[in-house]
């Protein structure tokens, strides 16, 4: 699919402010910073149209999780522990940067989000604090759709119970083309049932407020890895079984996984193995669950380098008569019956609805497996997926996936191989036991290390620098409300040639089966890998820069029905702060605690602290402008857009 950028038109109406946002990648440059840090977008910021609405407008989240959650971020001093504990309050913000949406900075054990706190991390440890968050309930723990765990995404209501007549919107089962009954006139049934909005919603109301941090993060990786997308999908509803598989089997073990992805009706319809049948065999999803989902091209050694033959090329891991026999074994699966009245069952993983339309013959599997003759679809497609598990490439190329998804893009070879060798055997002789592997991946001395080489890291995507910026900085306002509306996908962010803050990756919306950007894309100019920066352009460089402008200076524009609230960061407790004598530099303390792990460099502290207290830039008495100033400059810093 081909993408296009329109740059042409970008404004930079605020060249002061630019221009010292500027000078901070220009500062990085000349002090040696690594390529890494140094492609990150140069800052600018066009004109935003001001004005909020004041209707709260909160649809998208569970009435309970509001109760629960009212002080859930709002801004708090970073208070380390005095007691003499090992984990030091940076060390902690870098472990939740990678283990969730971003860490929070609670201090009252009473708070229902100090179980994803930095003091919480610093009282219980790295492995407490994990073996609390697999057994952290979900949003939904009764779901009768996804037993004995539940989902943080609420099953689709039944049909017809969010059309016009109910006034409502909602998200419910639907058909494939949306009915007359079914439009935005007095309800929002269209929006919610034929576009990503009502899924989006959901996706950063749990983010920015779930105690689930963990498992959220691992299911939005692995989303990235085992991709369907609602470019494709007809029905929002037909996408909900696929998002709640991976809250069911994030904390599993990935052989169960790979059975829900294989028979998820959203999955089959994506990659044609629905309907797929011996007279007409399709191959696509044979050939990605190889390639994407499991074992990838090449053969690996354990430490994810490939494995190359005596002329120094690659040695695949399969060919074309593989994806040919995977795509026969893959035939006779459809969808079950239907959901009266007569609405295509995506709710239900898929059946084989007849044995004539499975391909009997016998096959040949990776590294040879014979699979003989006469066996029915089920038997042959758990032969299958046993196939391809205990395929010596899994540990290593979905254990690289995950450390280039929650840690750093270029893992050292033994940081890979230590994962490795928790997906092959937990301790206890257990193949595939995700809880290990996610351990691993944190826990790793590479990890956790508080001074890692210079190409360590990435360049933050852009759903977790959205999401990391708003829980550091806090989305709750003196009076418990919030201050966002949730409304933060891209198709329904401000877009246009003076006003973008698209940054190209719409929540479950990837435009290609490789997900939002290329997995092998490499650094200009190096032999980096540096997925993200596959999206990074001009346009999308701006958006990001555009997006901090907008929330730090509450100059978000709203929507009356899409985005009634805007998004923005209260700075009232950050104010105090900005007043004291030496001139902000504990406004600047804590931001650097919250926002960079106390990472900043004396170059970029200085350009924020004179600009911040400039008179020409803010009075002296305006404190908000010191703090709305600082969050400004830092977030749109190159040295925080590179999470390391």
């Amino acid at each position: 699919m081909t993408r296009i950028f329109r740059v042409s038109k970008a404004v930079c109406s605020f060249p002061a402010r630019a221009f010292s946002a500027l000078g901070l990648c220009a500062l990085l440059m000349v002090n040696g910073a690594s390529p890494v840090a140094l492609a990150a977008p140069s800052p600018a910021r066009v004109s935003a149209q001001t004005g909020v609405s004041a209707a709260h407008g909160m649809p998208l989240l569970h009435t309970a999780r509001l109760a629960r959650t009212r002080a859930l971020l709002a801004p708090r001093l970073v208070q380390p522990l005095d007691d003499g504990g090992d984990i030091q309050v940076n060390d902690a913000v870098r472990f939740l940067e990678q283990a969730t949406f971003g860490p929070s900075f609670a201090t009252d054990p009473s708070d229902p989000n100090f179980a994803n706190s930095v003091a919480h991390v610093q009282a219980v440890g790295f492995q407490g604090w994990l073996n609390e968050q697999f057994s952290m309930p979900v949003l939904f723990p009764d779901d009768p759709t996804v037993p004995n765990i539940g989902t943080n995404y609420a099953s689709p209501g039944d049909p017809g119970n969010c059309d016009d007549s109910a006034g409502a919107g909602g998200l419910c089962w639907s058909p494939q083309n949306r009915p007359g009954t079914c439009t935005n006139t007095g309800s929002t049934c269209a929006r919610d049932n034929y576009t990503a909005y009502f899924l989006q919603g959901q996706f950063y109301g749990n983010a920015l407020t779930g105690s689930d941090q963990l498992r959220q993060r691992v299911a939005w990786s692995l989303s990235q890895v085992d991709v369907i997308s609602e470019v494709d999908i007809a029905a929002a509803s037909w996408m909900t079984p696929y998002l709640q598989l991976f809250d069911r089997d994030a904390f599993g073990n990935f052989r169960q996984l790979l059975y829900d992805i294989t028979v998820n009706p959203g999955m089959g319809e994506y990659l044609n193995m629905r309907g797929n049948t011996k007279q007409n065999v399709n191959e696509n999803y044979a050939r990605e669950i190889l390639q994407l989902f499991s074992v990838g091209l090449n053969k690996l050694n354990p430490d994810g380098t490939i494995q190359r033959d005596g002329q120094g090329n690659p040695i695949p891991t399969y060919g074309q008569d593989e994806i040919t026999n995977f795509a026969r074994v893959f035939t006779g699966w459809n969808l079950d019956q239907q959901i009266p009245p007569a609405i295509p069952n995506y709710r239900d993983p898929m059946i084989v609805v007849s044995e004539n339309n499975h391909d009997t013959n016998a096959k040949t599997l990776l590294n040879g497996l014979p699979v003989p003759a006469g066996l029915d679809a089920v038997t042959e497609l758990n032969i299958a997926l046993d196939n391809i598990f205990n395929n010596a490439n899994v540990g290593p190329f979905v254990g690289k996936l995950l450390i280039e998804k929650l840690v750093t893009s270029n893992p050292s070879p033994a940081y890979v191989a230590r994962v490795t060798s928790a997906f092959n055997d937990d301790g206890t002789g257990t193949r595939g036991n995700m809880q290990a592997v996610i351990s691993a991946i944190l826990l790793d001395p590479e990890a956790r290390s508080a001074a890692p080489d210079s190409d360590f890291g990435h360049l933050r995507e852009p759903v977790l620098f959205l999401t990391n910026s708003l829980r550091a900085l806090g989305i709750v306002a003196p009076d418990g409300t919030y201050t966002t509306d949730f409304v933060l996908g891209d198709s329904f962010l401000p877009s246009g040639a003076t006003h973008n803050l698209r940054m190209d990756q719409d929540v479950f919306r990837p435009p290609t089966v490789f997900s939002y950007y290329p997995p092998d894309n490499q650094l200009a100019g190096s032999t980096l890998l540096a997925p993200e920066f596959g999206i990074q352009s001009t346009s999308t460089s701006l958006a990001r820069i555009n997006f901090m402008s907008d929330v730090a200076f509450h100059r978000m524009p709203t929507d009356a029905t899409n985005r009634p609230l805007g998004t923005w960061i209260d700075t009232t407790q950050f104010e105090p702060l900005a007043a004291d004598p030496g001139g902000s530099g504990q406004l600047l303390d804590e931001l650097n605690n919250r926002l960079m792990a106390g990472t900043m460099t004396d170059a970029l502290r200085s350009i924020v602290l004179n600009k911040v207290t400039d008179p020409g830039t803010c009075a002296v008495d305006d404190l908000t402008c010191r703090v709305q100033e600082a969050i400004y400059l830092i977030a749109s810093s190159s040295q925080y857009q590179v999470e390391r």
